[in-house]
């Protein structure tokens, strides 16, 4: 028969090991997509995410596109690579993921627009 006393620091260790793995919450990323003016349309990878100022949540870790557009300013377009921070590389973001808290990486987008330049109409010869 098992002497339950004598593994009760073993039986322990085990249950807090795994009520830490089951308590995980894992790794919140997201951009913060500002421009100058404010208000501009932004659409990521094609896909329209709102009027900056603006946060959203992003899923990979590459390169996403951007285009902000606004009535009287010519359209931006910027591609930005989102680099892994150093704690979700392979094998630490495992690690990372069984946290029994929230691990937020936050990048920041900043996109400029430029005022349309006021033409005059073109004249016709002759006149």
């Amino acid at each position: 028969m098992l002497n339950f006393h004598a593994y009760r620091w073993m039986i322990s260790t085990l249950l807090a090991m795994v009520l830490f793995v089951a308590s995980g919450c894992g790794v919140r990323s997201s951009v913060i997509v500002t421009s100058e003016p404010e208000g501009a349309v932004v659409t990521m990878n094609g896909v329209n995410i709102g009027e900056t100022p603006l946060q959203r949540p992003f899923t990979w870790y590459w390169y996403y596109d951007f285009r902000a557009e606004k009535d009287g300013y010519e359209p931006v377009e910027q591609r930005e690579r989102f680099r892994a921070p150093v704690y979700l590389w392979a094998g630490l973001d495992l690690l990372m993921e069984m946290m029994p808290f929230y691990v937020y990486d936050t990048k920041e987008v900043h996109l400029v627009l430029r005022e349309l330049e006021d033409r005059p109409a073109p004249q016709l010869a002759g006149n």
